[in-house]
């Protein structure tokens, strides 16, 4: 069965090339952090808000801790470091007053968006090249492949969860 992950040819391309886009980014984030002057978890976080502003859903606390894969804790010791160095406002923006957003500030936010600019343009262009038909295949595959993932992870965390005996 593991085999069949593994297979020579188009297959094992495609995941390559996911997983090469997985290291790319990561090392983009590491670029980011060195670019804000931030350990590399605090500029993956500050990438994270970023993107949920963008999409018109900017992110609870306990959202950014799930994104980013931390404790509820660790998540807020990083938010306290990231409003300490002004990159980052809690804000109550809700009709239900104690859910809180995360917001970059205006500062953090021109220098994120700034440094995500040219990637963005590049990105685009090589989307342009492709039309809606192959778009919608690849955004279909794209999918997929979360799902599976996504999967797989919801079982392993469902696995570590101590059953209430």
């Amino acid at each position: 069965m593991a085999d069949s992950l593994f297979r020579p040819g188009r297959r094992a391309r495609v995941l390559l090339l996911l997983r090469s886009y997985t290291d790319a980014h990561v090392e983009l984030t590491r670029h980011l952090a060195r670019e804000l002057g931030v350990h590399h978890n605090d500029a993956v976080a500050l990438a994270e808000i970023l993107w949920a502003e963008s999409t018109q859903s900017p992110l609870s606390p306990a959202r950014l801790a799930d994104r980013i894969g931390f404790t509820s804790g660790a998540t807020a010791n990083l938010l306290n470091r990231l409003e300490v160095a002004g990159l980052v406002v809690r804000s109550r923006e809700d009709s239900d007053r104690r859910v809180i957003r995360l917001r970059l500030t205006p500062q953090a936010r021109t220098r994120t968006e700034e440094f995500f600019v040219p990637t963005g343009e590049r990105v685009d262009r090589v989307l342009d090249g492709y039309d809606d038909d192959t778009l919608g295949q690849i955004e279909q595959l794209l999918t997929d492949v979360v799902e599976a993932t996504a999967a797989r992870n919801a079982g392993l965390r469902s696995a570590q969860r101590p059953s209430a005996d």
